[in-house]
């Protein structure tokens, strides 16, 4: 079943969701707990290969929870376990070190197994539970499985969990603060730490989020959307968790976490996107002239500690080398770079929150708004927005930030901040102080990644109230679209909620081509080349559909022409209106000079100039290729895509199998989740590379034309439901 379709319009009606009127839980067996965990745990298959866990208690559901992910992706949990412990380098190679010596230099291991006791007991079983389903599954398939695969611990998971603060934490947090490679006053960066880096929290490709109250659907009942945007690499994968009495959530988290991170039950459901708040800092610590290797801080000299760190690293012969390297840390945290007179030391509250993942854990067994907020106030969670809506009626957005509280004086915390004590934070802003709107009048929140002051364009919230080294900025062309489109009608349904979703509408289109054309139309005598480009853009339909003749050619114009401008637009982003800048050209004759090129570009390239977007952009996935839809959010689109180069093809770019590397290819548009808070709830979800990266496998590839199809299918959530559309049953034994 699936909702939506190209072909033929959905009708989302009683029909669809028949099986939703049957609510209930399956009857797991009696609690005896001298069985085997193993023995306590059942997984279901749905017919998309969606696993539907049901343990007697929370660590059998965490065995049951890595057994059934293991079963989907077992090499590349294996791999992201060895990249979170520092090994990596030893099976693959070089390309690894990097990570590996982040790792080791900030002991992600020995902090993880440090980490334990801080952690809820009943969560240290989920993990352990979690290792152990991995495990079993590892030892079953030991015979197919390369020599490689380790076998894993609770501390090897709890790892996991904060990998990527130590492989790149460090350096994202320096590119953010010398973006355009400048060192900072003392000359405190090394030029390797200033690489562009397109992965960042402020990254305008990120996801989007929205709800919507139901005075604001046709239903009267709430519906909320997620859509997280990454590297389709990063793998999303879908499970169903229930503990009879205590647990039944359905949702997502990515490959080699232990729980899921986002998702619904039968009262409330909640998604997260990117934010950028500033929670860490590079403090300037003088270096102490009379003894070698110190410092000065509140008036005494302080030795800086050595970290000698050694990688086993895998060449291509097969031999091993290991590389050495010598790291300095304060007590501030690690040093980043040292001159003659100052050390840089890297302070940051995301190293610290090693009880990430139990705050999701929490946030699943929430019934409640009040539960839910309770969980949030923990400060357990590093960043990220979170937009929830419920069964109640309610919907809610919270900025979410363990950002530290500083010393407000006008002290500039994006560059190196003075190494002294008043500088240096002590404790975290709480949850009642931090940006949050619950039912605001206009009836919808939403968040694409914008800073927290335009989740509602009829009911902003103020940055003057607070601190102000909380996150700024401009608000993007991508949530300018989404507060368009949420303000373009009164009422939604689910099928108004899902057209907007795969919209593919380009704002930047719109805000720019009419200058465009108007330059074209100045010129006594328009090259061929632009008198083409004018028939072009005049025909086109601003958007980046599969069918779409002129986003090829737009987007070639705009990558070369924003490379040579650095402020493209003739008016920038105004914050008195947030929502109808930045727009027109900055410099239409150097932009007229890059459309007659990529008039000529696309001719060579494709042997037309309009191309469609969908002949040049593909979704190829084993024996399917097909169309693809979307763009990058830079081009204004709410439909994220990026497509990657194809080896010895220059025409054409792919999000799904690339030829000769395992690994997807594309970034954007991958889990896409709806809930509708009708009673019972209907929740609809895509996961557009399927559940598995086991190529053999049906399930690697039986979403993709859902996905392309502008569709969804049913998250199948009752009893009723996942026995209509049982694939398999089965104990992981």
């Amino acid at each position: 079943m699936v909702v939506g379709s190209m072909a033929a319009p959905a009708r989302i009606g009683a029909a669809v969701f028949v099986l939703a009127a049957c609510v209930g839980t399956w009857n797991a067996p009696p609690i005896d707990a001298a069985r085997p965990l193993a023995e306590r745990v059942t997984i279901r298959r749905d017919t998309f290969g969606v696993p539907h866990i049901v343990g007697e208690t929370e660590a059998a559901a965490g065995l049951g929870f890595g057994y059934a992910q293991a079963e989907d992706h077992a090499e590349e949990m294996a791999r992201r376990f060895l990249i979170a412990t520092g090994q990596a380098a030893r099976h693959f190679g070089p390309a690894f070190l990097d990570g590996d010596l982040a790792a080791r230099r900030l002991d992600n291991a020995g902090e993880a197994r440090r980490a334990m006791s801080t952690l809820d007991g009943t969560f240290r079983e989920v993990l352990a539970g979690f290792a152990e389903g991995f495990n079993l599954y590892v030892r079953q398939h030991r015979s197919t499985l390369p020599s490689w695969v380790p076998e894993i611990t609770a501390v090897d998971v709890l790892a996991a969990t904060r990998s990527g603060a130590p492989s790149s934490g460090l350096e994202r947090s320096l590119r953010q603060k010398y973006p355009d490679g400048a060192t900072a006053p003392s000359s405190a960066l090394p030029v390797e730490l200033l690489l562009d880096d397109t992965t960042t929290a402020a990254d305008p490709d990120g996801s989007n989020a929205l709800a919507i109250s139901g005075r604001r659907t046709t239903s009267g009942k709430p519906i909320l959307l997620g859509n997280p945007h990454l590297r389709w690499q990063q793998l999303y994968w879908e499970a169903h968790i229930a503990v009879p009495g205590r647990l039944d959530f359905y949702g997502s988290t990515l490959v080699g976490l232990p729980w899921l991170r986002a998702g619904f039950n039968d009262r409330l459901a909640y998604v997260q996107t990117n934010n950028n708040p500033d929670t860490e800092d590079v403090f300037a610590l003088p270096l102490d002239p009379a003894t070698p290797d110190s410092y000065r801080f509140d008036g005494r000299s302080r030795p800086l500690a050595r970290i000698d760190v050694t990688v086993d690293v895998k060449q291509d012969d097969g031999a091993m080398k290991i590389e050495r390297r010598t790291y300095w840390h304060s007590h501030l945290g690690p040093i980043v770079y040292r001159n003659a007179k100052t050390a840089f030391a890297y302070r940051s509250t995301a190293l610290d929150a090693w009880r990430f993942f139990e705050g999701f854990w929490r946030l699943s067994h929430a019934r409640s708004l009040t539960e839910y907020r309770r969980v949030l106030a923990m400060r357990l969670a590093p960043t990220s927005n979170y937009t929830y809506a419920d069964a109640e009626g309610n919907i809610f957005y919270f900025w979410n930030a363990r950002i530290p509280k500083r010393l407000d004086d006008g002290t500039k915390y994006d560059l190196d901040v003075p190494g002294e004590p008043r500088y240096v934070w002590r404790g975290l802003h709480a949850a009642d102080e931090l940006p949050q709107l619950l039912n605001p009048a206009r009836g919808y929140i939403q968040n694409a990644n914008n800073p927290p002051w335009f989740v509602s364009a009829s009911t902003p919230l103020d940055p003057a109230r607070y601190p102000s080294y909380f996150e700024r900025g401009e608000l993007a062309l991508r949530p300018q679209l989404a507060l368009s489109m949420l303000e373009a009608r009164e009422t939604f349904s689910v099928d108004d909620v899902r057209q907007l979703k795969f919209d593919t509408r380009l704002l930047l289109a719109e805000r720019v081509r009419p200058d465009l054309l108007a330059a074209i139309a100045a010129q006594v005598a328009p090259s061929a080349e632009l008198a083409r480009a004018r028939t072009i853009l005049e025909a086109w339909d601003g958007r980046a559909s599969a069918e779409s003749r002129g986003a090829v050619l737009f987007q070639r114009f705009w990558d070369a022409y924003r490379a040579e401008v650095r402020q493209p637009f003739a008016e920038v982003w105004n914050a008195t209106h947030p929502t109808d800048t930045p727009r027109g050209l900055a410099a239409p004759e150097v932009a007229l000079k890059h459309l007659a090129e990529a008039v000529k570009w696309s001719t060579a390239t494709y042997g037309v100039a309009d191309v469609a977007w969908g002949d040049a952009n593909r979704y190829r996935v084993g024996d399917l290729d097909l169309p693809g839809e979307g763009a990058p959010g830079l081009l204004g689109a709410y439909r994220v895509q990026q497509y990657d180069p194809v080896p010895g093809s220059p025409n054409i770019r792919i999000s799904g199998w690339a030829e000769k590397d395992r690994q997807l290819a594309g970034f954007g548009d991958g889990w896409i989740l709806l809930v509708h808070f009708t009673s019972p709830v209907q929740a609809f979800s895509v996961l557009a590379y399927g559940q598995t990266t086991d190529r053999a496998s049906p399930h690697s590839r039986d979403q993709i034309r859902i996905f392309v199809n502008h569709s969804l299918r049913p998250a199948f959530y009752t009893d009723a439901e996942i026995r209509a559309h049982l694939e398999r049953e089965y104990r992981p034994q």
